[in-house]
């Protein structure tokens, strides 16, 4: 089945049906669905061929046709390090997770410790809410084993793959490093920063950004580092002055070298070269609202579906990323 947007009674239908399936959506459109095997998260920001927001119809990612097995789970900051030991041994593990709960500051913090986070594909996308509701209202999450909105739990979707396939996910950054701007290195992990090193000599990261950085560019923007060949985005999210410090949207890892990001010029034409030349079989898109604005999607036609949320998911948290899942045949 094709990954689009889709009315609330087809989805209802399709839930009926024991369909296999990753949903996103406004708050209305997820309330209320059947139990069944699906999880859910809330976004209004999709690409149907085209840019589009919609808060009347639910976004279906479907894996009926390659799931062996399925089951539905979900996890509080308590167990969400449990995550990847109830999957399967040849498999995917999507999740949802609201934006600024306990649970997303716990996973976002630890994920990358988490044992067998590695054995499968761990994507998904954050849950969260219209961009000018942010902070006002609530983001939510769903999932078949009630059908109830939440706005504190991750879901998750285990799904197994037959033996002939296997699944990997693909990370993507359409920025790059602006090499003129200044090496970073924090000394902490976290989402809150102060204190670092700017090209080597001890520095204050919120002094940093409103006197150097937003003279310059008449603002703030994002800090960007390379991690294994990834280059990692960190979008800004409070500068306070006052008190010296900078949280960011994702949790800056300490060591890690962080620059200034060098915008990409046209992320409509770099989001279409970079998927029409996948040779895989893409079954899964999630990007950044960052993008969706950035550049200008409302209206674009863009070569593959998704949709646009406030972080993704690929093992970790991410910002101004596209994560692809990809599923090749094996042998």
């Amino acid at each position: 089945m094709e990954s689009k947007l889709y009315s609330k009674a087809e989805v209802i239908d399709f839930i009926n049906a024991g369909r296999v399936m990753l949903l996103s959506g406004s708050e209305k459109a997820l309330k209320d669905l059947p139990q069944g095997k699906w999880i859910a998260g809330s976004t209004p920001y999709f690409v149907d061929s085209v840019g589009v927001m919609d808060e009347d119809k639910i976004f279906v990612n479907d894996f009926t046709l390659i799931a062996k097995n399925a089951k539905v789970a979900a996890y509080d900051a308590k167990n969400i390090q449990d995550i990847a030991l109830n999957g399967y041994d040849n498999g995917i593990t999507l999740v949802s997770i609201p934006i600024d709960t306990d649970v997303y500051f716990t996973f976002a913090n630890n994920s990358m410790r988490y044992v067998d986070i590695f054995k499968n594909p761990v994507v998904g996308f954050i849950a969260a809410t219209k961009l000018d509701e942010y902070g006002k209202a609530k983001p939510y999450t769903a999932s078949g084993i009630d059908g109830k909105l939440n706005s504190e739990d991750a879901v998750v979707l285990y799904v197994e793959l037959p033996d002939y396939l296997s699944a990997r996910t693909e990370i993507e950054n359409f920025d790059t490093i602006d090499e003129e701007t200044p090496e970073i290195i924090f000394p902490k992990d976290g989402f809150v920063q102060s204190d670092c090193l700017i090209d080597g000599k001890p520095g204050n990261i919120a002094d940093y950004f409103e006197n150097v950085v937003k003279p310059k560019l008449g603002g703030y923007t994002q800090m960007i580092t390379s991690q294994n060949g990834a280059l990692i985005n960190r979008d800004t999210k409070i500068v306070d002055t006052k008190a010296g410090t900078v949280t960011f949207f994702s949790p800056i890892y300490a060591g890690d070298k962080y620059h200034l990001v060098k915008n990409g010029k046209d992320y409509a034409k770099m989001f279409n070269d970079s998927l029409s030349a996948k040779r895989s079989d893409v079954v899964a898109c999630f990007s950044c609202v960052s993008y969706f604005f950035g550049g200008n999607f409302t209206g674009k036609s863009i070569v593959k579906n998704g949709n646009y949320a406030f972080g993704e998911i690929a093992y970790q948290l991410l910002n101004k990323t596209i994560v692809t899942l990809e599923i090749d045949r094996v042998g």
